[in-house]
Parts: structure tokens; C-alpha cells; sequence
């Protein structure tokens, strides 16, 4: 589902505490990998127009201007799969002389932090008083919601008074990926904030939480329903779509997902709203912010910036805009 991405690749979530356990990684199907064998024809249009799109055959670039040392920029998974969180030499030779790392949020550096931060923001994320979120569910619908197999545990008891993105935001993680952020294994995100963390390098926020919240928050309640069915109608296959993404991102073919998903699931007015809505407010508004708060550290340089990878390809993408800026933006990785 185009929404699981934008989680997934371009907005940080965060769950509960940890436990010892550590679970194995995700096992869904590829569905790219499915669409070569069974329709040729609609893969070879898939990936036609994930190589026309600007900036997709890379997640880490290096950033030069004369006389200032160059910065970089990688694009993440919020995932813990260790074919995102096993970083290329290159990648972990940067952090490790860079005079600072710059995340989408400062926060991701400690998980309490991030909860802590999120709980001070709870009006973004509950319901006003009286109303509950199945008072906007239909009846037939409910049972999609209640008896999801990623419907978290400890949420099961207070989904109720949720907006219907947060519940939607919770069912987009498969349940094997929550079991292994429970059990101690951090996003990439959180990791690269954490090593920057111990080793003494400040880590800075492109973005507020409070930001971050609201771009769901603002979303029309019509919208935020029929987000939440979609992805709730998914249910174990919620898995086959995070393991498209992650194998997408290791085979630097991230600008794929938006073309595929439009073959596996054809479009109807609610997905093209919701289209939209990932790409203008989810995607575009957020690189613009993200870009005018880069720019003090790029004109200092020796900068290292990990944000989503939906950020970086498109012609309004970070990469372009930095290039806009003034900057030689290479890809390495």
C-alpha cells in the first residue's frame, strides 16, 4: 500500500518498550519479484517508470561545494531488517568523522524520549471527547479492525479513542517487525542516532514530533477512515508489502513501489486522495521544510543527514533541492 511506504520510508513511528526475546527477521513474498513472473508486461511498466523518475538509483549521495567539506545524505527504512541496518563501509566512514548527524527527529536518539514527546502531543492523536473511533468505522468493517494480526496487544484495550490514522499507522507494521522493536532491535534511524549518540556526535532534528504529528492529524476524517480500512483489509499480507519495501530499498529500486502498487491494487477516487495526500503533504511540504533547516549545516559542511528515502528521488526531492541550493550531489550507494 502506498500509505505502509510513507510510513515506512518517510515518516519516523516508534513503538512500546523492549523485552529480551529477539525474534527472527520478516518472511513475506516479493511482490514485484510475483508481477515479473505472472504479468511481464506490467512489471516492465513498473520499472520503466521507476528509472524515469530523477534521483532512484541511489540512498547515499555526497554533498560537495568549494571550499566547504562535503556532507552526506542518506535516505532510510524505519525498519530493523538487517539488509537496511548492516550499512555499507562507506556509509559508517562517514558517521564516523562527521561533526554532526542530522535525523528527522532529534528524538529517535532515545525511544523514551520519542514516546515521551509523542505523549505530550496526545491531543494530535486521540479523538474529542464522545466520540470513539467506532462511531466512524462501519459495522461490517469493525472486525477488520478489531482482530487484526497487527493490531498491537497493549492497544487492543484503547484503540478506541485513537484517530483512525494512529490505529491505521499501528496495523502498517507487521506484526513480526513490532515483535523485533519490542524485543530490542532498533530502526535504522534509531541506530545511527544511538551510535552518533555514544560516540559524541550531536544529533539535531530536521523536523519537530509535533511536525510530524500533525501532517497525519490534519488529514480530513473521511480520509483518515478510509486509510485505516485499506490498510486494515490487508491483514497478514500487510507483510508481503514490508517485504517488497525492504528488498526494494536493498536493490536501490525505491521509486518502483508507487508504479507497483497501482498494478497490484488499481486505483479508485479514496487512493487517489490518498495518493495525494502521501505525495504533496506526507512527501513535498515536509522536503521543504527539511531542506531550509539542512541548509545552516550544509554551508558548514562535514554534516551527515539520514531521513526517509521517500524524500530523496523526484524532481521535488531532496536531492534536487539541495542540488537547487548550489551543491554537486553524487550518489555512492
Amino acid at each position: 500500500m502506498k500509505w505502509i511506504a510513507a510510513l515506512l520510508l518517510g515518516i519516523a513511528v516508534g513503538l512500546g518498550p523492549a523485552h529480551a526475546e529477539m525474534p527472527p527477521a520478516c518472511a513475506g513474498a516479493n511482490l514485484l519479484d510475483q508481477l515479473k513472473a505472472e504479468r511481464p508486461a506490467d512489471y516492465e511498466a513498473v520499472m520503466a517508470e521507476a528509472r524515469a523518475t530523477p534521483n532512484g538509483e541511489a540512498v547515499f549521495w555526497r554533498i560537495e561545494r568549494d571550499g566547504i567539506e562535503p556532507s552526506f545524505l542518506l535516505g532510510t527504512a524505519h525498519v530493523t531488517d538487517p539488509r537496511v541496518t548492516a550499512l555499507p563501509l562507506q556509509v559508517e566512514a562517514a558517521l564516523d568523522t562527521v561533526d554532526v548527524v542530522a535525523l528527522e527527529l532529534k528524538e529517535l536518539r532515545d525511544s523514551q524520549e520519542f514516546a515521551f514527546a509523542a505523549m505530550k502531543l496526545a491531543r494530535l492523536m486521540v479523538l474529542p471527547p464522545g466520540q470513539t473511533l467506532w462511531d466512524l468505522i462501519p459495522d461490517a468493517e469493525e472486525p477488520l479492525v478489531r482482530d487484526n494480526p497487527n493490531l498491537p496487544q497493549h492497544a487492543r484495550q484503547s484503540i478506541f479513542g485513537y484517530q483512525p490514522w494512529v490505529v491505521a499507522a499501528m496495523l502498517s507494521i507487521p506484526a513480526c517487525e513490532q515483535a523485533r522493536e519490542q524485543a530490542g532491535l532498533p530502526p535504522l534511524d534509531m541506530m545511527i542516532a544511538e551510535d552518533a549518540t555514544k560516540s559524541g556526535t550531536p544529533v539535531v532534528g530536521l523536523e519537530t514530533v509535533e511536525e510530524q504529528l500533525s501532517v497525519f492529524a490534519a488529514m480530513p476524517l473521511d480520509l483518515q477512515v478510509n486509510y485505516l480500512i485499506s490498510v486494515a483489509r490487508l491483514g497478514p499480507k500487510t507483510e508481503d508489502y514490508f517485504e517488497t519495501l525492504i528488498s526494494l530499498y536493498d536493490r536501490r529500486l525505491i521509486t518502483a513501489y508507487m508504479p507497483l502498487t497501482l498494478r497490484v491494487e488499481p486505483a479508485n477516487a479514496d487512493s487517489e486522495k490518498m495518493m495525494a495526500f502521501v505525495e504533496q503533504d506526507l512527501t513535498i511540504k515536509r522536503n521543504r521544510i527539511m531542506m531550509r533547516r539542512a541548509e545552516e549545516l550544509l554551508a558548514k559542511g562535514n554534516a551527515f543527514i539520514a531521513v526517509g528515502a521517500l524524500h530523496l528521488p523526484g524532481e521535488q526531492g531532496l536531492v534536487e533541492l539541495i542540488r537547487g541550493a548550489g551543491y554537486k550531489v553524487v550518489p555512492l550507494q
